[in-house]
């Protein structure tokens, strides 16, 4: 699952809708704790209400590679069977709502459009992990990170210029497939070609999204800078 897992699932919020009908079990996590760790019996589906967590796989070596951020919107959970894939941490304080796998059937058949979600949810989940798979074998450290940004930016604010970027540097590195170091001189590089603003260490401004667009698309730094010339 990648970044786009943001807002994936439109539930309706109104009086007659789904959350209103099936509320499940509202779950407060702390920053950095875990929702669930890989292995554990999948029980549950988890609906994220508000704030940020990470998806990741413990490699042979005993490293951890980063799959997915989810944010406000996303439902985690539907990978692996009677097990959790992925361990599941809280980036920042999570609020999650609960919804009981042995329910999932009965619920899916008295509300069809919600099983017609969970079903474009998987179609999503698996589109994402593909196109992640293509960026991290063929994309430049340039193109990975204007394309994270811009994802991010997109699940947080829509497309407002201003958003926080909540995961450490390390926890980009590991999902882009890049080296710490490398994160680190890219995004001080993007600032000074004034392309994005730090303005703290987790809340970005975007000053020029055509540069990065150009980017993600598959352009090189000179292109973008053009880019940058013409917006």
């Amino acid at each position: 699952m990648c970044i786009n897992g943001g807002a994936i699932i439109d539930f309706d919020r109104s009086p007659d809708g789904w959350v209103a009908n099936h509320p499940g079990e509202i779950r407060q996590i702390a920053a950095h704790n875990h929702l669930f760790f890989e292995g554990d019996a999948r029980n549950s589906l988890y609906i994220i209400e508000s704030g940020w967590a990470k998806l990741y796989r413990t490699l042979v070596d005993g490293q951890r590679q980063v799959v997915g951020f989810c944010s406000a919107g996303s439902i985690m959970g539907l990978e692996g069977a009677a097990g959790h894939a992925n361990g599941c941490e809280a980036v920042t304080a999570l609020k999650v709502r609960a919804i009981p796998v042995k329910r999932l059937a009965e619920i899916c058949a008295r509300d069809p459009q919600l099983a017609v979600q969970l079903i474009g949810q998987v179609g999503n989940q698996l589109g994402a992990a593909q196109a992640q798979l293509t960026s991290v074998g063929a994309h430049s450290a340039d193109q990975k990170l204007a394309t994270f940004l811009l994802a991010v930016a997109d699940v947080s604010q829509g497309r407002d210029a201003e958003f926080d970027l909540p995961m450490r540097r390390s926890e980009m590195a590991e999902f882009l497939g890049l080296r710490f170091e490398t994160v680190s001189r890219k995004m001080s590089d993007f600032q000074r070609r004034k392309w994005i603003k730090m303005i703290s260490m987790y809340h970005f401004r975007l000053l020029n999204r055509s540069a990065l667009e150009c980017l993600a698309e598959g352009g090189v730094v000179e292109e973008a800078g053009y880019a940058m010339l013409a917006a």
